[in-house]
């Protein structure tokens, strides 16, 4: 672990913010610039500010710059100022980094006329931006078109202002993009006109883009460090999202060419639900990868730029970003003509962003160079949702929700989806949907946890986890798979579903039993036909670990999703699927010889394998049965009692790290009980909240909001409990030896 001191400016806390005007930049005076630097730094605590440099706005002005630089051409409104030259000076004296935005992606379709050949095509040789016209107005590049130097070009211009760095806005390969003639000779082989995932060639076309991608942002980090060797540069690479291919955003794939993982969370109001942990997943997600977070947060109200999220809103999305160890980001749209908004907007704006913002500048050192204590691994693999296309053909049947309204009840089509792109979303949803749910149910079980990538699946990877799970992680190379299996044996939990290693990491159905071993299934037998209502789970030994909510016979919903398998014969099955009963209002059938549990050894370790998709169906439905069966699962398979155990609300997002080589432990507390619509416009203050920690009563406690020690109660030479008597939006309990 490096020494503070040795840390790039980079590698610490940064708290970013950008300021936006559209179009409507007009030239600055002296005072101006050093009163509004002023003001960014002392109310809103930033410490890094993105300072546009080519313009978002419509209609796709991403060639026009807003500074003087060789072949650019320059934003009219500002009338000859260079605003990243002017505005320097100002923002360094108040410490303040700069980088400049530069739209990488949104261009007139003017501009392109001036240059053909430029633009993303798709198979029938029409340009994306002509029948998919970016923002509504406005097309898109290629990165193995000729406008990749031009684009580098734009970059050294940039750093040669004296910057710190550039952050690039786009480019991406666009959904069935790009056949222009620079790919086709690239790819070397004739790319296929449609998504067919039983054509190895378009795999590989998959792959072809993301490694265009890496290839662009090698060469445009070659430009940006030729001028300033120092300098920083990254762009939006993409969140956890299982479509994310779709786009050729790989976090994996680019982080060796850039400083920051960074990606969008903004938040869209509307009937859609959204993960109460909407920005936690995001966090979680892009800091498992090498290089620092971070979240990018919209201030808009959705599609409304000139209106801002409520208070509360905002201060829980930073909170979460920070509990997760990511840096936070957000933009801010000043109004046209004043570039100022309403006061009373204004100054509420700036509450919200400047309370949390101000609380991590004041703490800085609390968010430096720390290490997470969790003990649980969830993967999200990149793999899996670029390759994972189920060969079961039953999944593939138009399911209903089973809802009744009006007397009528949505019981579906049943036709099967023969059509890849659709089976290939369904893929995409269900995987993402059961990640998200695992997510959800693990985080209000107060289980701390983090995000593990493909990369992290080795013997080396996997060593500081107790237990690992596989939300239908279906996509496993042999080493991988090799590397969980050893983990087990040596005595590491493990919690698996649905198609969890059934193919390897090219999306081929796996040969071999040596992964179906260790969870504990002789072979899949089928599928069952997706079904949304009266289906049913029955209990057949409550006294299993993972099933102690229940009694014994109980029964519960069954998972849309689910396989018929054999189990080994060491394993046990205490949950069994029911016979199904075909429709609505019909007796009971009797149960299956089919389990929905499997639980047993493998080696040292224990091992639970849910042979459906439970997680998806807590995600949407939110059935309090399905999240204690997957949170109690995971507590089956640890090795010992968790390392931390949490009374509070399921509401209470509880985040562990370390510091100072394990001397200082910090528990993060973020409240995210809110009025019970999003976004929040008021938290409900929850306490007092008990922690009680694996630990004798040998440190010091405190809080860090106001560094107020913390009585414990209740200690013995083993176990420590320390209670907080109130938790508002975000707290941090710190304990030190």
């Amino acid at each position: 672990m490096a020494e503070r001191s040795e840390l790039k400016w980079w590698q610490k806390p940064v708290r970013m913010g950008r300021f936006d005007c559209g179009v409507d930049f007009s030239p600055r005076s002296a005072e101006e610039l050093e009163e509004a630097a002023r003001w960014k730094k002392e109310e809103w605590h930033i410490n890094c500010e993105w300072v546009v440099g080519t313009v978002g706005a419509a209609p796709g002005l991403g060639y026009v710059a807003t500074f003087e630089g060789e072949g650019l051409e320059r934003l009219p409104s500002l009338k000859g100022q260079d605003l990243l030259r002017t505005y320097l000076p100002h923002a360094r004296k108040y410490g303040i980094r700069v980088l400049a935005y530069l739209n990488m992606h949104w261009f007139s379709n003017a501009f392109a006329d001036a240059h053909p050949g430029w633009e993303q095509t798709l198979s029938d040789g029409r340009a994306y931006g002509r029948v998919h016209p970016l923002y509504g107005d406005g097309t898109t590049f290629c990165v193995n078109s000729p406008w990749r130097e031009w684009a580098f070009g734009v970059i050294r211009e940039a750093m040669k202002t004296g910057i710190d760095g550039v952050f690039l806005d786009g480019p991406v390969v666009f959904p069935g993009c790009c056949s222009c003639a620079y790919c086709r000779e690239k790819f070397g082989r004739a790319i296929p006109e449609r998504e067919d995932w039983s054509n190895p060639a378009w795999k590989e076309f998959v792959a072809f883009r993301e490694d265009s991608m890496v290839d662009f942002l090698r060469d445009a980090q070659a430009a940006a460090l030729q001028i300033h060797p120092d300098g920083v540069i990254f762009l939006n690479a993409g969140s956890w999202h299982s479509a994310s291919w779709r786009v050729a955003r790989d976090v994996q794939k680019l982080q060796a060419y850039q400083h920051f993982n960074g990606a969008e969370a903004f938040f869209h109001p509307g009937p859609k639900d959204h993960p109460l942990h909407f920005w936690a997943i995001a966090a979680k997600y892009l800091r498992a990868g090498q290089d620092p977070a971070v979240v990018f947060v919209h201030h808009c109200h959705g599609a409304w730029h000139f209106i801002g999220l409520p208070e509360v809103e905002m201060q829980v999305a930073y909170a979460q970003i920070a509990a997760c160890g990511a840096n936070p980001w957000f933009a801010y749209m000043m109004q046209p003509s004043s570039n100022q908004p309403s006061k009373a907007a204004f100054e509420r704006d700036t509450r919200a962003v400047g309370k949390l913002y101000g609380f991590l500048e004041e703490h800085e050192e609390y968010y430096a160079d720390g290490t997470s204590a969790a003990k649980i691994g969830l993967i999200i693999s990149s793999q899996t949702s670029h390759a994972y296309v189920s060969r079961l053909k039953e999944i593939t049947q138009e399911s209903g929700t089973g809802q009744e309204q009006d007397l009528i009840v949505d019981v579906g089509t049943g036709r099967n989806i023969v059509d890849w792109e659709k089976r290939k979303r369904l893929c995409d949803d269900l995987t993402g949907a059961e990640i998200a749910g695992t997510f959800l149910s693990l985080s209000r079980a107060h289980l701390p946890f983090d995000v593990v990538l493909d990369e992290g699946i080795t013997a080396e990877g996997l060593k500081r986890y107790d237990a690992l799970i596989l939300p239908n992680t279906a996509c496993l190379s042999d080493a991988q798979a090799a590397a969980i299996a050893e983990f087990v044996r040596e005595g590491g939990g493990l919690l698996a579903s649905f198609e969890a290693g059934e193919y390897d990491e090219r999306g081929d159905p796996r040969t071999g039993s040596a992964f179906r071993e260790v969870i504990g299934i002789e072979r899949v037998d089928r599928a069952m036909v997706p079904a949304g209502y009266e289906e049913y789970l029955k209990v057949r030994e409550a006294d299993h670990p993972a099933l102690d909510y229940f009694g014994e016979e109980e029964l519960l919903p069954r998972p849309v999703y689910a396989l018929e398998v054999t189990a080994c014969v060491d394993r046990e099955t205490p949950l069994i699927f029911m016979n199904p009963i075909n429709g609505h209002y019909k007796p009971l059938c009797g149960e299956s010889k089919h389990p929905a549990l499997i639980a047993g050894r493998y080696g040292k370790g224990k091992v639970i394998y849910f042979p459906h998709l439970v997680g998806k169906d807590y995600g949407e439905l939110k059935g309090r049965m399905h999240e204690k069966l997957i949170a109690d699962s995971v507590r089956a398979v640890l090795p010992g009692a968790p390392q931390i155990e949490v009374d509070a609300p399921p509401t209470v997002e509880v985040e562990l790290w370390t510091q100072e080589n394990g001397k200082r432990l910090l528990i993060h507390l973020v409240n995210n009980t809110g009025d019970m619509q999003r976004p929040m416009s008021q938290i409900m203050p929850v306490g007092p909240i008990r922690v009680t920690l694996r630990s004798g009563p040998n440190f010091y406690v405190y809080r860090l909001s106001d560094k107020e020690s913390i009585v414990c109660s209740g200690t013995d030479m083993e176990t420590t409990t320390v209670v907080l008597p109130e938790l508002d939006v975000y707290e941090v309990i710190v304990c030190e030896w």
